[in-house]
């Protein structure tokens, strides 16, 4: 599934919980309105009417009274003729406004009492003559009359009965809309926190494989691959990154063909103009003058560095196919790095540069001597190009806090920013500060020194010299004489980098 089509599913189902709880709020709030306008207008309308109806009720008994103490006078019995029509009319407003059954048979049975009621009166009435002395209210009558009043409480009860009924049932909303508002809260908090999870880790891990394997790419690792899962868009983004990644890596490798081959094909003619510089310097095709001998030196020179940039490529090139080896021997490191010393004299005479090699008296290192030359070569040459006229360079071999023997070369030159300190080891890093310094080579020496060093399990670094300049320093496996050698070398495969 897309990320996309997860987000859209994700806040979808969100706003499901929200709407719908927001519409049962609506509903709910509708429904309370609804019950509190049927309070207003119909139950305490009813209130009104069945007050208005026991009022009535005592004028009927008034007016029975008046008419039965006067002998039947005329005046009250059209009284209570109006009476009977405003209690009927009261009697059909009530019953219009009768909700549940229970009213309506309240107020029906009210006016059957009504009605028995007028046909009493009418039977009383006629009996009333004009020198009759008993002018009390007639037995059945009151009877009757005390009927009334007591439905009429009952009809009161009842639509108070159903008025409290009301207010219970808007409660029991108010509390169900409470319980859900706190249960959609909850819902929706736990869809949101879901939904949240699920898209960060939907995103943040193909973003931390990315991240991953970009870095992997910078660093010339160009064999990475990311996993490909799904078919969202980091699936596409992983598809194209890998195709990438393998267009780089048949560039790369077209580019390490391409410096190997020309390497190789350098390396015969470069021999030849070696050989040749040599003779004529050494006066067999015929004497020289100094200016001739001046030209021969200076380009017998540049064959020479020439000759060691091919070199190193080559190297290089070993290095990543993994197939340099290395010969492991016992190797006294303080004459071996005597020995490299004074191979760079002629250069630091020329510069008034002091070479010196200070080291403890055990400093016997399993390690490839010719390889461990070319580390040494490399250091005295780059201390040599860079520290200024006067100074001193000086070699020191002692053994490290961890039994490894550690080898330091210190020079007085400008030394290397902190920002460099780390890259200064990579294939064709070099510190540029102003212009190219002459006979500077093109970044290789450092990063062979590096892989020859790990291929040793060492490790190699440079910090600052207290004194101002740098100091490059490397470990090695001090040599164990009681441990007992199968063999009188080891050969060892090197790693590609």
């Amino acid at each position: 599934m897309r990320v996309s089509t997860r987000i859209i599913y994700g806040f979808g189902m969100l706003m499901i919980v929200v709407i719908a709880a927001l519409a049962y709020q609506v509903h709910i709030i509708y429904k309370m309105q609804s019950i509190n306008n049927e309070l207003s207008s119909v139950n305490f309308s009813a209130t009104r009417v069945i007050q208005k109806m026991e009022h009535e009720t005592d004028y009927v008994e008034d007016f029975v009274k008046k008419y039965f103490a006067v002998n039947g006078d005329p005046l009250y019995e059209r009284e209570l003729d109006s009476l009977k029509k405003d209690l009927e009319v009261d009697l059909a407003q009530l019953q219009s406004k009768a909700k549940l059954a229970r009213e309506r048979d309240s107020i029906d049975l009210l006016g059957r009492i009504w009605n028995e009621f007028w046909i009493l009166w009418h039977d009383e009435k006629v009996n009333v003559h004009p020198d009759a002395e008993d002018t009390d209210l007639p037995i059945s009558l009151q009877n009757a009359l005390n009927n009334i009043r007591a439905q009429s409480d009952s009809v009161s009860l009842a639509f108070q009965s159903s008025r409290d009924e009301q207010v219970n049932q808007a409660a029991a909303a108010g509390h169900r809309a409470k319980t859900v508002s706190m249960v959609a809260g909850a819902a929706s908090l736990l869809i949101a926190v879901a939904v949240a999870v699920i898209l960060v880790r939907a995103i943040a891990d193909p973003l931390r494989q990315l991240t991953h394997g970009t870095r992997r790419i910078s660093k010339g690792q160009f064999w990475h691959r990311l996993p490909v899962d799904g078919g969202d868009e980091f699936a596409d983004l992983a598809r194209d990154f890998n195709a990438m990644a393998q267009r780089l890596s048949e560039l790369d490798q077209m580019k390490k063909d391409f410096v190997s081959h020309v390497s190789h094909e350098l390396k015969a003619p470069l021999a030849s103009m070696r050989q040749v510089f040599l003779l004529l310097l050494q006066e067999i095709a015929g004497t020289l003058n100094d200016q001739q001998r001046r030209l021969l030196r200076l380009s017998n020179n540049s064959a020479e560095r020439l000759a060691a940039m091919v070199g190193n490529l080559l190297d290089v090139s070993r290095m990543e196919a993994g197939s340099m080896e290395y010969e492991i021997h016992p190797i006294d490191l303080a004459a071996l790095a005597q020995t490299v010393a004074e191979e760079f004299e002629v250069q630091a005479r020329e510069k008034n540069i002091q070479l010196a090699v200070d080291s403890t008296s055990d400093a016997s290192a399993d390690c490839d001597r010719d390889r461990i030359v070319q580390v040494l070569g490399n250091l005295f040459e780059n201390a040599l190009k860079f520290a200024p006229e006067g100074s001193a360079i000086a070699a020191r071999i002692q053994h490290n806090e961890d039994g490894k023997l550690l080898v330091s070369v210190t020079d007085s030159g400008p030394g290397v920013p902190d920002e460099h300190k780390t890259r200064i080891f990579e294939k064709f890093h070099q510190v540029k500060k102003g212009k190219k310094i002459a006979g500077q080579g093109v970044g290789l020496g450092l990063a062979i020194c590096k892989t020859i060093i790990e291929a040793h399990q060492g490790s190699i670094w440079v910090e600052d010299n207290p004194t101002g300049g740098s100091v490059f320093s490397f470990t090695l496996s001090a040599h164990d004489s009681s441990r007992a050698e199968s063999n009188d070398s080891i050969s060892v495969a090197g790693q590609s980098r």
